[in-house]
């Protein structure tokens, strides 16, 4: 009977991510043809008219999506903390998710093109990005669908360095490129994946499954790190594998190493760099799980410059949701975390909507953004408040009954 359940609700789940998936190509650039194959272009004309022509029910299909995989994340949740799945069902539904959404078009962000033509300078035209753009190329049929053409290259050494062997394999041809990277993507999504599995195990066995979960089926994770992905997946690995192995496995020099490469990557968790240097007094004055519960609330402080000085956008809070789900068996994290991911892909809607960032249209979109979070908050602050006046109480009643 379970074994029944499990792949009836594996069935509609993969068929919900297919939907995200096809909807993906309804943000499909103007500019860009992937395929000129009949069959294809139709396809692409009816989701082109979706996503660019009917922006209302574009809207609304995408806000359904969303709840819809969110009703399933909580359901996937409760299902593994009442041991509901086994470990190989658990698995299986995380390798089949990844691989349906691999084939989707990175819908939500430009930013996945810019990494390509990044990569494609040095290893097309053999100049510097750093000082080189893709606006000095008018002539390269890639600039045609690309935004942001004025800016160099804005990341750490180490991500370049990880997307040129991909860039190479792709022979000059887009298509191929692209699904190199989202394969490069997948790739180290994958690895987080194995991480947190491996720390959670580590620090707090009983709670590994879940915590797998909490990670492995946010919504804006799997839009982020495969659909839309974003090079603060690759921040997160080096991240946890320095947690790994300079915080558990005690290997100081690989912590710090693994540390520096992930700050090599986009500079921001640079901020970590004190746990690193000092693993052995600070391990000594706290325990693990504590410092990992730190560097969690310590993420916050580079995340609220990033969105001071530009937006929140949704792929900032990858790195949160990683370090989240380590210490995702306390409340308020978890409540937190998931009303973050939550308002931040809600952060989509009006545009999808409108088609363009006027000011009342920002303006909708941070109050998406504000709303869940601050409702959480306020749901925290009457737990700890409503917490703190029953406690008297159960004094008092034991020492009655005494």
């Amino acid at each position: 009977m379970k074994k029944i359940f499990f792949g009836i609700f594996s069935a509609v789940y993969l068929i919900i991510l297919s939907l995200l998936v096809i909807y993906s190509y309804s943000q499909i650039d103007l500019n860009l043809t992937l395929s000129s194959n009949s069959l294809y272009q139709t396809f692409q004309k009816a989701l082109i008219f979706l996503g660019y022509f009917n922006r209302p029910v574009s809207a609304a299909v995408y806000t359904g999506i969303i709840f819809t995989l969110f009703i399933f994340y909580f359901l996937i949740i409760l299902a593994v903390k009442k041991t509901g799945f086994s470990k190989k069902q658990l698995f299986g539904l995380i390798g089949l998710s990844c691989l349906v959404l691999f084939l989707s078009y990175p819908a939500f962000s430009h930013d996945i093109f810019n990494y390509l033509f990044d990569a494609r300078i040095v290893t097309k035209y053999q100049q510097n990005p750093y000082f080189a753009k893709a606006l000095d190329y008018p002539q390269d049929l890639w600039t045609r669908f690309m935004h942001w053409t004025h800016r160099t290259y804005p990341y750490g050494p180490i991500w370049l360095l990880l997307t040129l062997p991909f860039s190479y394999l792709g022979f000059g041809k887009f298509v191929l490129t692209l699904i190199n990277f989202k394969f490069l993507f997948l790739l180290f999504h994958l690895g987080n994946l194995f991480f947190i599995y491996k720390i959670v195990n580590k620090v707090n066995p009983k709670y590994t499954r879940q915590a797998l979960v909490f990670y492995a089926f946010n919504p804006l994770i799997m839009i982020e790190s495969i659909v839309s992905p974003h090079n603060e997946v690759m921040m997160l690995f080096f991240l946890l594998t320095a947690i790994y192995y300079g915080l558990l496995e005690k290997k100081y020099f690989s912590g710090i190493i693994n540390l520096l490469i992930s700050a090599g990557v986009k500079f921001v968790t640079a901020i970590y760099l004190p746990f690193f240097i000092f693993p052995k007094q600070i391990v000594r004055w706290i325990n693990v799980k504590k410092i990992l519960l730190i560097m969690y609330w310590v993420m916050f402080v580079p995340l609220v410059f990033e969105i001071i000085f530009r937006e929140p956008y949704p792929w900032y809070f990858i790195i949160l949701i990683g370090l989240g789900a380590l210490v995702s068996d306390i409340y308020q994290v978890r409540l937190l975390t998931v009303s973050i991911s939550f308002a931040a892909l809600l952060r989509y809607i009006p545009y999808l909507y409108y088609g363009s960032y006027p000011p009342f249209i920002v303006i909708y979109m941070h109050w998406l953004f504000i709303g869940p979070i601050a409702l959480a908050g306020v749901w925290i602050i009457l737990k700890l408040i409503t917490s703190r006046l029953s406690f008297p109480r159960k004094r008092e009643s034991i020492h009655k009954s005494s």
